[in-house]
């Protein structure tokens, strides 16, 4: 076989010596293998300087990027591993539905449970309506749990929001969260003909908001007008440049943490499979989409690719990458100016798509 590739000239001594001095230079591995890799010294990775004091405050204080000893294997596991304070999590919501001056009802519909969060006053009424799914590597935020972000987002765009509490492996694996999701959306997309619709989520969250929108266009259901996916766990397989370059930088860790949630949700599906992962679907026919992710973001590359793949598809979409932040750090918590910021994002991209 010809150096340098079929159908070219052999390198002569002149180009091997800079072919191999450029190697050297990027540090990348001459060791043959199926991937060839770049040797990166160990450093001290300091807490940005680019974000508010108070997520310096927050990032200093982050636990290190190791995986727990041991991870659940139920649902009450799951539960408690996170949502340990549950009083405590009710009374942030409450301070929270206080705040903004929302209303939070339970109700079921098509068979599943959800939360009604509703604008009092003048806010309420206008023909708009979103509908939530809540993260949590797909097995935690069961109950008022799930709620935050969804609180969040209709207490700053005004608009009532339908949160699915949607079932959860291990008990109920794939695909019964995104069936749940899915009878939930024909539901609200039925009963509201006139109203503009919206679909949002976080992390395994905006993985199914994606995943809901490719079965809605496969079986022809009505499209939501606008879709919000943040940081999406778009891929399950650890697939992408951000689960390497950010491997330390977050503090979340896949590898004995997130890949045990995956392969409880998967239920012995290949974890490429593209009603597992929507990065391997069809984005045709999307609605206009807002991208959220951040630069120490684990999932940030499962961000990028499903811009690229919209883009590709000739789809609308709006990427935004926050400086600095890790995975879902734009939800550190009202008091945070990064959350503040994101939610104005997040409200103008509604305002203008569902107007």
């Amino acid at each position: 076989m010809k150096q340098g590739g079929v159908g070219s000239a052999p390198l002569g001594p002149g180009a091997r010596c800079r072919a191999w001095l450029l190697v050297a230079a990027l540090g990348v591995s001459t060791i043959a293998s199926a991937e060839p890799v770049r040797h990166v010294p160990a450093y001290d990775l300091p807490v940005p300087s680019t974000v508010s004091p108070e997520l310096q405050a927050a990032m200093a204080k982050a636990p290190p990027s190791v995986p727990p000893a041991s991870m659940p294997a139920t649902n009450a596991g799951w539960s408690a591993f996170f949502t340990p304070d549950p009083a405590k999590t009710h009374e942030k919501t409450l301070k929270l539905l206080e705040k903004f001056k929302l209303a939070l009802s339970e109700e079921t519909i098509g068979g599943v449970h959800c939360y009604r969060i509703t604008p009092r006053g003048a806010r309420a009424g206008r023909k708009r309506l979103l509908m939530h799914i809540h993260g949590g590597a797909y097995t935690g935020g069961a109950g008022e749990a799930g709620v935050f972000e969804a609180v969040l987002v209709a207490g700053t765009t005004g608009i009532e929001t339908v949160s699915v509490d949607y079932r959860m492996p291990p008990s109920y694996p794939f695909p019964a969260p995104v069936d749940d999701a899915i009878t939930v959306w024909k539901q609200v997309s039925q009963h509201r003909p006139g109203s503009r619709l919206g679909i949002f989520g976080t992390s395994s969250g905006g993985g199914m908001v994606l995943a809901v929108t490719q079965r809605a266009i496969a079986e022809h259901l009505r499209l939501p007008d606008a879709i919000m996916a943040g940081t999406p766990w778009s891929d399950l397989s650890e697939t992408g440049d951000s689960y390497h370059t950010n491997r330390y930088a977050d503090p979340i860790v896949y590898e004995g943490e997130l890949g045990v949630a995956a392969r409880q949700y998967a239920n012995g599906i290949d974890l490429k499979d593209p009603r597992l992962s929507p990065i391997y679907g069809s984005f045709s026919g999307f609605p206009p989409t807002l991208l959220l992710a951040g630069t120490r973001d684990l999932f940030l590359s499962n961000t990028v690719r499903v811009d690229r793949k919209l883009r590709d598809a000739g789809r609308r979409s709006e990427l935004i990458v926050y400086e600095g932040q890790s995975h879902v750090g734009y939800l550190s918590g009202i008091e945070f100016p990064e959350t503040v910021t994101a939610l104005k994002d997040i409200a103008a991209f509604f305002s203008r798509e569902l107007k």
